[in-house]
């Protein structure tokens, strides 16, 4: 092999952090590798068909306590070796920071995010998947006018991460998910809900079942009236739940707790929710959306319990952010991929679910469901806690849906809402954004009609 030559992503890894000990220069190497597909079907045809694959390696450089990051897609060894030069300079461009160190931690769990999900499936089949979604949808009720979002991806992705200290990680992750958004109409209305599933077993795919459960989903919407103003009584389902805390979740960050950008700063030990709540970060779920067994700096993965029955319990930290507050790495360093810099973020987000039926929740309750938020970008502040969004949902009467609502604004504040929970149910549901919760009651939320 000549020295222009492509290595893999393991060749790669090897040969720098080799490059970096001669040098005597302290490297931490992130690498990845994916392949992806995505397939997506309108009018009983493909419409968009994908194939993509990508490879890189990340490094970040220690000198003299301060952190340089390059990259590079291109692993040859002259590459290699000019995004050595790239990140041992950058360290010198930026100031030194506090708690800045590389580890050798301890083995991770072992978790199969592999298996033989994809094994032996070809690309017919993740057509027919997608061809199956949306003719289902098209055909499930007369009042489907169209089926404008639908389709199959699915992703085989490796991750290797190693350091000069002797730390070396490696694992392998796939997933394949359908989704579907059908448009309904009837009477000048015109609404459209999606549906989803995630695995990582292509066998477990159900894209009929899937695109049935949209068609009703959005059909539940039809006959949409004004929403009231006021404060009221709510039901709010695990899925809106679970899309609120994603918007929530930077607040359990040390970082920015360290920042001061944080509605929680300062208050670990102290009651922030209701006894009901428990709110957990589990990246070892074997179908988590976002788990793995080891973080972005190879920290081994485990369960943190950021609220235990009420009680503010932890933060999120990397090992810099872990070290200034005088604690240790809970295993939350994040990266987006080996173009990005070390942060801190959750992986799977999870509030466990409580023993309340589901006939019960909303027993004697006239206020609102409350089933979809949309407009965080704009609408959401954690660095305060307050939201005001838009919204889908129901009107209750004494306990039974009435009627849906025309999209209305609620508004409030998370740790408001938290404390304000009366009941847990016991079924949990997840979002594409890898937050799971379950259906709650709370005693007030504001909310505004149109």
């Amino acid at each position: 092999m000549t020295a222009a030559e492509q290595l893999g992503i393991a060749g790669a890894r090897t040969y720098v952090l080799e490059r970096a000990r001669q040098r005597g220069v302290e490297l931490e190497v992130y690498a990845e590798r994916e392949t992806a597909t995505s397939i997506q079907a309108f009018g009983g045809e493909v419409s968009e068909f994908k194939l993509q694959a990508r490879q890189g390696l990340g490094l970040r450089a220690l000198v003299g306590g301060a952190w340089g990051y390059a990259f590079t897609e291109n692993l040859s060894r002259p590459a290699l070796d000019r995004a050595l030069d790239s990140a041992v300079e950058n360290a010198g461009l930026v100031a030194p920071e506090a708690g800045s160190a590389l580890s050798d931690w301890p083995a991770p769990p072992a978790l199969d995010l592999y298996g033989e999900g994809l094994s032996g499936v070809g690309v017919e089949q993740k057509v027919q998947s997608a061809l199956t979604l949306e003719a289902a949808a098209r055909g499930a009720d007369p009042r489907v006018t169209s089926v404008p979002y639908g389709g199959y991806r699915d992703s085989d992705s490796e991750t290797l991460i190693g350091n000069t200290h002797g730390l070396e990680r490696g694992e392998k992750a796939l997933n394949a998910v359908t989704f579907v958004a059908p448009l309904v109409s009837e009477d000048g209305q015109n609404k459209m809900k999606v549906d989803w599933q995630f695995t990582r077993e292509f066998t477990a795919l159900d894209p009929t079942r899937t695109a049935l459960s949209a068609v009703d989903k959005s059909l539940a919407l039809l006959g949409a009236r004004p929403a009231p103003s006021g404060t009221v009584p709510a039901i709010i389902t695990g899925e809106c739940l679970g899309s609120l805390l994603a918007l929530f979740a930077p607040m359990f960050s040390g970082k920015m707790v360290e920042e001061g950008k944080s509605p929680l700063a300062g208050r670990l030990g102290s009651t922030v929710a209701s006894p009901l709540v428990t709110l957990l970060d589990d990246p070892t779920l074997p179908r988590g959306l976002n788990s793995r067994s080891f973080d972005a700096e190879g920290h081994p993965s485990v369960p943190l319990t950021l609220i235990g029955s009420g009680t503010l319990s932890a933060f999120m930290h990397n090992a810099q952010t872990a070290a200034r507050a005088g604690t240790v790495s809970t295993g939350h360093a994040t990266r987006s991929g080996y173009q990005g810099t070390v942060g801190v973020g959750p992986s799977n987000l999870l509030m466990l679910a409580g023993d309340t039926p589901p006939d019960q929740l909303a027993a004697g309750l006239t206020g609102v469901k409350l089933t979809d938020i949309s407009g965080g970008h704009a609408g959401a502040d954690p660095v305060t806690g307050d939201f005001s969004l838009q919204a889908e949902g129901f009107w209750i009467e004494d306990g039974v849906v009435a009627y849906p609502l025309e999209v209305y604004t609620v508004a409030g504040n998370i740790i408001d809402v938290l404390r304000d929970i009366q009941a847990v149910g016991r079924e949990t549901e997840w979002t594409m954004h890898a937050t799971g919760a379950p259906a709650v009651r709370v005693g007030a939320l504001a909310i505004g009609g149109s």
